[in-house]
């Protein structure tokens, strides 16, 4: 937030400076050019990736890559606090919050295994939802 202030002030002074000094057209031109992708860029950046880290984890993953996903998730957390971009209050709440997360695994109701494959069609029967299902990659069984 407070470096959404600065760069916005910092636009508004570029901006008066290209007035005082360049004469009245291109002055004006060049001072809301320059003023504009200060902003643009001071805004772009620091709303970039807010909560990221919350947004990248996967609550319930279903194979090895998602697992994989939430490990990097945890391992940028502790970068970022390493590196003092957060603060160890936000730090601690942030991995309290991947430690509550309760890990329910689907596991399918046949073979038992938690491997599964997101399938947007199925030969043998129709469409049942727009989105997919979910194929067990051991036995090839369709959660529901």
């Amino acid at each position: 937030m407070k470096e959404d202030i600065a760069g916005i002030i910092f636009g508004f002074v570029i901006f008066f400076l290209f007035q005082l000094i360049v004469p009245f057209p291109i002055g004006l031109v060049f001072g809301f050019v320059f003023a504009g992708i200060v902003i643009w860029y001071t805004i772009k950046r620091s709303s970039k990736g807010k909560d990221s880290l919350l947004n990248y984890r996967r609550i319930d993953p279903i194979n090895e890559n998602e697992k994989n996903q939430n490990d990097e998730a945890l391992r940028i957390l502790e970068k970022k606090y390493i590196e003092e971009k957060i603060t160890k209050e936000e730090y601690m709440k942030r991995k309290k919050e991947f430690e509550e997360t309760e890990y329910h695994p689907r596991k399918c109701k046949s073979c038992g295994s938690e491997e599964f494959e997101f399938v947007t069609e199925v030969k043998d029967e129709p469409k049942k939802s727009p989105e997919g299902h979910y194929k067990c990659k051991k036995c090839g069984d369709i959660e529901r």
